[in-house]
């Protein structure tokens, strides 16, 4: 379970890292009619995608069952 989580922990680290650099070059393209949209999309999945990684890291911190 432990191996399935620490997976899960790395695959979220790398969506959050590629949404971030999305965010990035979306920022730029502040004329877009969808800015505002585009932007709030994104920060709300980035926002999710934290809090998911933070929960992960909790439940990997407490000591396995035997």
């Amino acid at each position: 379970m432990r191996k399935v989580m620490e997976y899960e922990l790395e695959t979220k680290k790398k969506r959050l890292k590629k949404l971030q650099e999305y965010f990035e070059v979306d920022m730029k393209n502040i004329n877009s009619p969808n800015y505002e949209d585009n932007a709030i999309n994104s920060l709300l999945e980035m926002k999710k995608l934290k809090t998911e990684i933070q929960m992960i890291e909790y439940y990997l911190q407490m000591p396995e069952e035997e």
